[in-house]
């Protein structure tokens, strides 16, 4: 950890995460709540949000390709580009008209959505590219740490500023974060590993087949990281449940849903601090199922009881539970994936969570108004307890071959 925490690449690359993850985060916890909030508001975000995981479910293929045909630097300055301009373009309308249509709020979603689909994985493969794979462990848990860290300001802010302060002063802080990323990723050094010429010669379509290659031999592998995706999947469901929940079942105010996104990160945070010492002393394996396990029961928990202070103490155990899992899935993932394909093989898992967000939402925007969003979390739980029991179908894919513990950065061995 001392190692990684004194390379200077990491803080730019931090600092960018923080202004650009702050904006954001503001901006994506204020418009699902007017949107929830406006009339016939719970469907019409259901709808949205439907869209926009269909599209990124066709979408995620070729930003894989992408990822791994064009330099990953690159590709991280354009996203901070792209988000600056649709959200500096958006405030300055509603600053200007003075008000906010619905197609421009779902607008806002779509773009912060883009953004998160193309910026997060090309930053995963760009990180992987750029440091050492003996420091994947703590780079995980450093680059948690900040995430959540920025969510948690993020809530915070939130939580004083909805239905408080104009929303197209929020979108001008939001769209600033962006510039600032742009140039703290700019000055970050980077040396393309594999020349732009051999990624030129495949062709999209190529590229995705040669990530399938890669898992189709490999089912226990591709089961486990499917099944390790669900707490995230449990989150970004939860995006749209949520502020349901809070509005309708909780009959909580806006303060409450910014809140809950700062005691979420809360809990991520912890994760980023605690799961070095689990993965060390249980080992990866163990690490994710007993955080699959921890978000599962979390989520049945907040369904079956619907009371505001229990709430708020269960998004902590989900913050954990989700960051936790990812902490150490995407671990294992740097160190058995060769880099080359890295964007494609990752492409191929969000494709699938993609989809399950689709069938998982497109069911949930349909029932919400008639079941409630206690009904529609209870089957998320559900769901993640099938997750939990593949994670516990795929033991074997980490036997260990000695009887002493195996460090937590060693490599499945059906692989």
């Amino acid at each position: 950890m001392s190692r990684i925490l004194k390379d200077r690449r990491l803080y730019s690359l931090l600092t960018a995460n923080i202004f650009s993850s702050i904006g954001s985060g503001i901006t994506m916890i204020t418009i699902p709540w007017l949107l929830v909030n406006r009339e016939g508001g719970e469907q019409l975000f259901g709808y949205a949000a439907l869209s926009m995981t269909l599209l990124l479910f066709f979408a995620s293929p070729y930003i894989g390709t992408l990822i791994d045909r064009f330099p990953r630097k690159q590709m991280l300055l354009f996203s901070e580009i792209f988000g600056f301009t649709v959200i500096a373009t958006l405030a300055f309308w509603g600053f200007f008209s003075g008000h906010f249509e619905t197609w421009q709020l779902i607008s806002i979603y779509a773009a912060g959505s883009l953004y998160y689909s193309l910026h997060y994985p090309t930053q995963f493969a760009f990180t992987q590219e750029i440091f050492e794979k003996s420091q994947y462990q703590s780079l995980n848990s450093v680059m948690e740490i900040q995430n959540q860290t920025a969510s948690m300001v993020a809530g915070g802010l939130a939580s004083l500023l909805i239905d408080k302060i104009n929303l197209s002063y929020l979108l001008m802080l939001d769209a600033a974060t962006y510039i600032i990323g742009y140039f703290l990723i700019l000055s970050i050094p980077y040396i393309q590993h594999q020349s732009g010429a051999a990624r030129e010669k495949s062709t999209v379509w190529n590229n995705m087949k040669e990530g399938f290659l890669y898992l189709k031999d490999k089912p226990l592998f591709t089961l486990f990281f499917i099944c390790s995706l669900m707490p995230f999947i449990g989150v970004m469901v939860g995006n749209y449940l949520f502020p349901v929940y809070i509005s309708k079942i909780l009959q909580a105010d806006a303060s409450v849903m910014g809140l809950s996104d700062m005691v979420y990160a809360i809990g991520a945070v912890l994760a980023g601090f605690t799961l070095p010492i689990l993965i060390n002393k249980l080992g990866s394996y163990r690490a994710v199922a007993i955080t699959v396990a921890v978000f599962t029961i979390g989520t049945l928990i907040t369904a079956w009881i619907p009371v505001v202070s229990l709430f708020l103490f269960l998004k902590i155990a989900l913050g954990w539970g989700n960051a936790g899992a990812r902490v150490a899935r995407n671990t294992i993932l740097m160190e058995t994936v060769p880099n080359h394909l890295i964007g494609r093989v990752n492409s191929f898992f969000n494709a699938v969570g993609m989809g399950l967000r689709v069938c998982l939402i497109g069911l949930f925007s349909q029932t919400i108004v008639y079941t409630g969003a206690s009904v529609s979390l209870s089957i998320m739980g559900i769901v993640l307890a099938f997750a939990l029991f593949g994670v516990l179908s795929s033991r074997s894919l980490f036997t260990v071959q000695k009887a002493d513990l195996i460090p937590a950065t060693s490599k499945p061995t059906a692989l």
